[in-house]
């Protein structure tokens, strides 16, 4: 089980490892570049924060690369949904809502929840109630 979830998690997002890399390297960037300013070297700093730049934009592209392909599953399972349900009536509303719409809301709504459970069972791992 463990290693099908590795291997999703290496398919939504396959350039975390170089995201890793690099942000371990603009941290090391940044205590050099410290150290620069404390000694007063003006030079080697303005040359550490052009690197450490270059590196942010590199970081930036491979975190949007990784957030299109995460993308792309929601919209292909979204086109074949809108194959089968194109419209979903609201009895209660009275009116038809696409999939455009009731999709994204309910894919948001999802996520937020999970962000909030994941969030409430590391703040409170060992809490006894009783």
């Amino acid at each position: 089980m463990n290693k099908w979830l590795e291997r999703i998690n290496r398919l939504l997002h396959p350039h975390r490892a170089r995201q890793e890399k690099l942000m371990s390297r603009m941290t090391e960037y940044r205590e050099l570049s410290s150290l620069a300013m404390e000694i007063g070297d003006r030079t080697t700093y303005a040359m550490l924060q052009r690197e450490m730049n270059e590196m942010f934009c590199e970081y930036l592209a491979w975190c949007f690369l990784d957030g299109i392909g995460f993308l792309i599953p929601h919209a292909l399972f979204m086109w074949l949904l809108s194959l089968k349900f194109r419209v979903i009536s609201l009895p209660a509303i009275g009116s038809e809502v696409n999939i455009i719409i009731w999709y994204p809301l309910l894919a948001i709504m999802f996520y937020l929840l999970r962000w909030r459970w994941r969030k409430r069972q590391t703040r409170t791992p060992g809490m006894i109630t009783g």
